[in-house]
């Protein structure tokens, strides 16, 4: 069966080479998703670092509040973390490269996830959410690695693609020696797919446990930095092509209405930074760009954060949240990361990769899902209007966060008694 599967993923990685090679993002770490180890990550010191890998920015963002305890807990710890996207490898080179070793994760193809299995030699490999790689997965049980999905992740549409296919599935998710999941309801899915033999175990979601808001002083700083005074500030967060334009429209009818708002965009991926600009332009205002570190001058001009790992910070200027990924049929992204700082979120119809979120934050009123882009510029702009709705969703939201939280000590309590962490961190010392 796993021939038949290395055939399948040969034979449409061949069709897709031509992809591969020439569209920028598809070609970020090509040589190391090929099994090409460069020396300066394959030490050769016999150590066995823990492998945690996260696919791109919002699994990293996940991850970052348990890779954070765990180095400050054990800080002779071995780590490794690898990513898919380039965005994803840029943030974590950023947080963690100081402490932990940052590559590609490879193909799943034999050659390549051997290659480098055998350079990480690693104690455990954790996935963060769900990235399901049935050689990958197969390599690791037939070298005795523990693989652990921690911060698990199993949507409606995912599931029901694995139940159709659960004869090859159970196996897949059999090779794991635990999962730690989001909700009682991840882990309901899980079970049915595996059956029996895989502990399973609700830990929560680690993305709760990251958020940390700024002390109030930071906060009027960075208000202070963009030059943003009593004026409503609105802020489209991790933002795809078409989800511009409803924010674009209500900043204007606001305008139009003598609401003095501020509208700040973040584009989910850099290489529509420049078209975001010209966009902001055709619809007669100014952008005023990070990179160049402009700042807002009056009501004609639009902020782009044309920047990777700010948006968290910048949630805590905003008084209206649009979160990206959900007028187009993508699935949608972090939509709690707002109620960090009472901040109410809009969002388009697609949530159906956060759902359990949105699902209990519109439950509590504390959230708006749109039915379509029109609908996002009208919520966007009555919500504008209402103070008080905008403070009761915030609060409520915000309660809802804080009550979620607790996932990072949960995780690592169970990730210790695996015995892993202890294995590693002994060899460790027993090099120095």
């Amino acid at each position: 069966m796993l021939a038949i599967y290395y055939c399948v993923i040969i034979v449409v990685g061949l069709l897709i080479s031509p992809v591969l090679l020439f569209k920028k993002r598809a070609r970020a770490g090509f040589s190391q998703k090929l099994g090409f180890v460069p020396e300066q990550v394959f030490t050769g010191d016999g150590e066995r670092p823990l492998w945690f890998h996260s696919v791109s920015v919002g699994e990293f963002n996940a991850l970052w509040p348990l890779l954070r305890e765990l180095h400050e807990k054990y800080p002779s710890l071995p780590l490794a973390v690898s990513t898919t996207t380039e965005t994803g490898h840029n943030l974590a080179r950023e947080r963690a490269g100081s402490f932990a070793r940052v590559f590609y994760f490879p193909y799943d193809l034999p050659w390549s996830a051997s290659n480098w299995l055998t350079a990480i030699n690693p104690a455990a490999v954790l996935i963060v959410e769900t990235e399901v790689w049935p050689g990958f997965y197969q390599q690791c049980r037939q070298r005795n690695i523990a693989l652990l999905i921690v911060n698990g992740r199993m949507s409606p549409r995912s599931y029901s693609r694995y139940k159709r296919l659960s004869w090859l599935f159970s196996r897949v998710f059999g090779c794991a020696a635990q999962i730690l999941a989001q909700s009682d309801e991840e882990a309901g899915r899980y079970r049915d797919i595996t059956g029996s033999g895989v502990p399973i175990t609700v830990t929560g979601n680690l993305k709760f446990d990251g958020f940390k808001p700024m002390p109030p002083a930071e906060q009027e700083a960075l208000r202070a930095q963009l030059g943003i005074g009593n004026q409503l500030v609105l802020i489209g967060g991790s933002t795809h092509e078409s989800e511009e334009e409803p924010l674009l429209k209500a900043a204007r009818e606001l305008k139009e209405k003598g609401i003095d708002a501020r509208l700040i965009l973040v584009p989910r991926h850099p290489e529509r930074f420049a078209r975001v600009a010209e966009l902001i332009e055709s619809y007669g205002f100014r952008a005023r760009r990070f990179s160049r570190q402009e700042t807002f001058a009056d009501g004609r001009d639009v902020y782009l954060l044309d920047a990777i790992g700010h948006l968290m910070r910048f949630y805590s200027v905003a008084d209206v949240a649009f979160v990206g990924g959900t007028i187009i049929t993508l699935g949608g992204h972090n939509v709690a990361e707002p109620y960090t700082y009472s901040v109410p979120v809009v969002s388009g119809p697609h949530v159906q990769k956060t759902r359990d979120s949105a699902r209990a934050l519109e439950s509590l009123g504390a959230m708006l899902i749109a039915r379509d882009a029109q609908h996002v510029t009208e919520s966007i702009v009555q919500l504008s209007g209402n103070p008080a709705q905008r403070k009761q969703m915030g609060e409520s939201g915000k309660r809802w966060v804080e009550q979620s939280q607790g996932a990072v000590n949960r995780t690592l309590a169970l990730i210790e008694k695996t015995g892993v962490i202890a294995d590693s961190a002994k060899l460790a010392e027993a090099k120095r």
